[in-house]
């Protein structure tokens, strides 16, 4: 589907939100995520395309997403940041199992390292909208309290815990176990070594892989 840029904006030191918009609803659930291809990208070893989970809503006509900028970029990020205003770009098909349950009585856990609390946006903006109130632990991982993202979700959803962890802190899976409940969904988003570090732990105190699901953010040694 063709999309159009439409504006950035810096939400913290290196953290952008950038808006595109198309001429029909994009068709997704809260929490998937699309490819974004750029048509001016060259000698980036890892394409042409990206993938962003949408933070933004189903019936909005715009999309959204967040992101990180480095010193250092890809031809890729660099065409990202440069775009001017009526730029075309595309976006595939929205994907991702990050998505919430049918049933509003299991007890959820998200948890997000850095910029990975965008994978939650959507999922809390729309139950916000729909006046739901499910049951959410949320565990975010911070390196400092300035990059904290979506406060205006965070503080407006009853939340059954908020706890925000700041390095050089750390989260534990055992934290995570001894302060929800057993039958909980755990969700993890993040980059792919502080989703797997989790997972693994998690795995290993005894959760079913069936009680897990993650996404990571794919070239990201850290968010």
């Amino acid at each position: 589907m063709d999309v159009v840029f439409e504006r950035k904006l810096e939400l913290a030191l290196g953290i952008w939100q950038y808006w595109f918009r198309s001429q029909r609803a994009v068709d997704f659930v809260p929490g998937q995520y699309v490819d974004l291809f750029l048509s001016d990208v060259a000698g980036d070893p890892r394409g042409s395309s990206r993938t962003f989970t949408l933070a933004s809503l189903p019936s909005e006509p715009s999309i959204t997403f967040i992101t990180k900028h480095f010193e250092l970029q890809t031809p890729y990020k660099y065409a990202l940041q440069t775009l001017t205003a009526d730029a075309s770009a595309r976006i595939g098909e929205a994907m991702g199992d990050l998505v919430l349950p049918k049933s509003p009585n299991v007890p959820l856990v998200f948890v997000a390292g850095g910029i990975g609390m965008a994978s939650y946006a959507s999922m809390l903006r729309d139950l916000i909208a729909r006046k739901e109130e499910r049951p959410i632990f949320l565990f975010y991982v911070l390196r400092t309290r300035r990059e904290q993202l979506f406060r205006e979700l965070t503080d407006v959803y009853p939340l059954q815990l908020k706890q925000i962890i700041l390095a050089p802190n750390e989260l534990t899976a055992q934290e995570i176990k001894a302060t929800t409940p057993p039958d909980s969904l755990v969700y993890l988003s993040g980059s792919q070594t502080f989703v797997e570090d989790l997972r693994g732990s998690l795995e290993a105190l005894g959760t079913p892989r069936s009680r897990i699901v993650f996404d990571y953010y794919d070239g990201y040694a850290e968010l």
